[in-house]
């Protein structure tokens, strides 16, 4: 085949896999990391993305996610700035299909690399076939599907510059090229932490370069390859040190949700529940049959005794790993020769590493986006296993058919996969057949009942997310909440009190325990609940929002205003603390300051139908007709629906003296809501004229 063809192929073929994925929306993390991540709009400040998170929260506080990664933050802001300065879920999946295109097609040269060296008879056409199983790999669809798998692609078409760059400087000898390659490494960085490996991965290739025949090791230790490993492991060392040091050296607060295995005491349940784990990963990627969003919380549970099936499983792995690593390095000892193969297994190991659990605790059992770079190096392992088994037989057609039915059967599987990613219930839905005990599952599904308002299922799911974990604190928040609409206050407290014994830091769980025992006129208390959650999280305009109306029903005006002031700074779009703020110096009579804060309120919500009634008022009251009555007809045209709207304005005109105009809005209002007894006396004090 020639070789435009096989790029075109390639490229096509991850179109196909992944063109159904367009039409998705911001679902599950994209939520939190897009759509309510500040970072992403271009209003804020860019300094603000190289200071917080991946999830928009300052990466020197403890409540910290501590993934930093600025470069896909900024990706994602391009989409938003294309876009006109809007959400566009089909511009931002378009460019996870694009960039997933152009992974895909760095494959065919970082493979061929891999096999240059023996000057492979198939280098091209394995190179090629390992790419186009690599594309069509259901293992992707996560990272391709999800908007947050963005990070994990773009880390990963750096990953294999990085790699292309360092041949490039040892073929040339360039210092540039190297030099080119460490910044790439950087980039790679910003963009997904578990990417340093990519420099692991250069020193392998330069141990793979330097092998030669019978010279096994006799060059290996000259100056110049001296000299480059100590620039790679001196590089890994000052990204590492100034990655922690931006994290403010402090890892990121996981618990035993979280993972499982990491929080045992007993070390022989970690090495075999984590060995179970890695049998697993490797089970996905030979037969991704079962896929799933989230595999904590029961999904896999602990090794907990020698009786268990799962033992013999994994001492089965290791045994089979020991016998197949020692035949692989006992045909490298006798025939002095390093083949492909072997950067193969490095690409498939040593991007894995990070989520190990080896070297530090990560925040997940498994999770099928750390998979997108190993597989590679397992596709690449298959193809060379296919090409064995061909030259081993008479028809060489029969392993190539086999192969490609093989790619059709995934890419297939990777269509039918993404249509689960399109919609929040049919993902979490999709989840249980995998995973019936996680109870995060079961947390999603109701999280999504609540949502639209089917309130029954949201509580039978939370319940059923809490029977399978007891200390779920996530999950009894919510359900709290869910009590605290039907006025079951008691009950919800009760739940809140417990969820903050699991975890004290929690400040939705503080703010919501504030607004129940507000509700049960526990007032001091409940004033002391905002504040600790104001202290656990200091940019909380919803908190600020709802400690400012405990102060308002206590009559303490000033520090009503001042924590609504809070609100508007960290969220200039919190239209109820703005609305709440110009009622209120509307009430105490300061106008002109009421009317200052309302402009400034709609320069930041233009389109609040709420502001531009409350402006209306004031300005009625200060006899500014012609104002105020630009301002009603702005937010009946915003919300034509509304009676107290339409009725005012009638106010106003029956004040102005237009009183044919009162009649009409009051008529009009009336229509709307029969009920509305001022509205009824106003109109009967017009006729009685």
């Amino acid at each position: 085949m020639d070789k435009s063809w096989k790029y075109i192929t390639i490229s096509v073929s991850a179109f196909i896999c992944y063109c159904n994925t367009l039409w998705g929306s911001f679902l599950f993390d994209d939520t939190e990391a897009i759509v309510k991540n500040k970072d992403v709009m271009p209003s804020t400040s860019i300094n603000e993305i190289f200071r917080n998170d991946f999830w928009g929260t300052n990466i020197s506080l403890n409540s910290s996610h501590k993934s930093y990664r600025p470069l896909t933050i900024l990706s994602y802001r391009l989409n938003v700035i294309y876009s006109n300065n809007i959400l566009d879920s089909f511009q931002f999946h378009a460019t996870n299909v694009i960039l997933y295109g152009v992974l895909c097609l760095l494959t065919i040269p970082v493979f061929e690399l891999f096999l240059k060296k023996r000057k492979h008879e198939y280098l091209h056409e394995i190179a090629f076939m390992s790419s186009l199983l690599f594309t069509v790999h259901p293992v992707h669809t996560e990272s391709v599907a999800a908007l947050v798998g963005r990070a994990d692609i773009l880390g990963s078409i750096f990953f294999l510059v990085t790699i292309l760059l360092y041949h490039g400087s040892l073929k040339q000898k360039s210092v540039l090229l190297l030099i080119m390659s460490l910044l790439v490494t950087i980039a790679a960085v910003l963009c997904k932490e578990n990417t340093i490996m990519v420099l692991g991965m250069c020193i392998a290739y330069d141990v793979f370069q330097q092998s030669r025949r019978k010279k096994i090791w006799n060059n290996f230790f000259n100056l110049y390859f001296i000299l480059r490993m100590l620039i790679l492991i001196s590089s890994g060392v000052i990204i590492l040190y100034c990655r922690l040091k931006i994290m403010n050296f402090e890892g990121p607060t996981f618990t035993s949700i979280d993972n499982p295995a990491a929080f045992s005491s007993n070390s022989l349940i970690k090495v075999f529940t984590f060995s179970y784990i890695y049998l697993i990963n490797l089970f996905i990627l030979i037969w991704p049959e079962w896929l799933c969003f989230d595999w904590s919380m029961g999904c896999i549970p602990l090794i907990e005794n020698f009786c268990d099936i799962r033992v013999f499983a994994v001492v089965l792995f290791w045994l089979l790993l020991v016998l197949a690593t020692h035949k692989f390095f006992k045909k490298i000892y006798e025939t002095t020769l390093i083949d492909g193969s072997l950067m193969g297994i490095c690409l498939m190991i040593l991007p894995f590493i990070p989520a190990s659990n080896i070297f530090f605790t990560v925040g997940f059992v498994i999770a099928e986006r750390t998979l997108l770079l190993p597989s590679a190096g397992f596709c690449f392992l298959v193809v060379i296993g296919f090409t064995k088994l061909e030259r081993s037989m008479s028809n060489r057609e029969v392993p190539k058919r086999l192969f490609y039915v093989l790619c059709v059967i995934f890419a297939t599987k990777t269509i039918l996969r993404n249509f689960d990613w399109l919609k929040e219930e049919r993902l979490f839905s999709s989840a249980l057949e995998v995973c019936p005990l996680n109870a995060k599952v079961h947390y999603n599904i109701a999280k999504v009942a609540a949502d639209r308002d089917l309130k029954e299922l949201a509580l039978v799911e939370y319940k059923k997310a809490l029977d399978l974990n007891p200390n779920y604190e996530q999950a009894m928040n919510n359900l709290a909440n869910l009590l605290r609409e039907e006025k079951k206050y008691e009950e919800a407290e009760i739940l809140l009190r417990k969820s903050l014994e699991v975890r004290p830091n929690f400040a939705a769980a503080w703010m919501n325990l504030g607004i129940v025992l507000t509700n049960l006129n526990k007032t001091e208390e409940a004033e002391q609940c905002y504040k600790t959650a104001i202290k656990h999280r200091n940019r909380y305009p919803d908190c600020y929002y709802n400690l400012g109306n405990l102060y308002l029903d206590q009559k303490r005006n000033q520090e009503a205003l001042a924590a609504w002031e809070m609100a508007v700074l960290n969220k200039p779009t919190h239209v109820a603390a703005w609305s709440n703020t110009l009622v209120l110096l509307d009430s105490m009579k300061r106008y002109k300051e009421a009317l200052d804060i309302g402009l400034k309120a709609l320069s930041h919500n233009p389109s609040s139908p709420a502001l531009h009634f409350s402006i209306a008022n004031t300005l009625g009251k200060v006899q500014e007709f012609v104002r105020a009555e630009a301002h009603f007809l702005e937010a009946i045209n915003l919300n034509p629906s509304s009676a107290l709207y339409i009725s005012n304005l009638g106010v106003l005109y029956h004040r102005w003296g237009k009183t044919e105009k009162a009649r009409i809005m009051y008529q009009k209002a009336l229509k709307i809501d029969p009920n509305m007894k001022t509205t009824q006396l106003n109109l009967k004090k017009l006729d009685h004229r």
